[in-house]
């Protein structure tokens, strides 16, 4: 159990990295629409927002089976 919490933790850890990535590439991308005046760079950032949201969801997901794996711990 306790290799499932160790995995779950270090999940968590890839997962916040990667929206950390993601919004700081959004960002650029949304810097580079403003100083070329194209939309593909907000459609492009619009995209990743997205997949932070998606991965925000997961990162819930895996705080929760953290929490439960936790408790069963505790309970033992």
């Amino acid at each position: 159990m306790s290799d499932q919490i160790e995995e779950l933790k270090k999940k968590k850890v890839r997962l916040q990295q990667d929206i950390s990535s993601l919004e700081a590439s959004a960002d650029m991308l949304l810097t580079k629409a403003e100083t070329k005046h194209a939309i593909k760079y907000v459609a492009e950032a619009s995209s990743l927002h997205c997949t932070v949201k998606e991965k925000a969801q997961e990162v819930k997901t895996v705080e929760l089976q953290l929490d439960e794996l936790l408790l069963q711990l505790q309970n033992n």
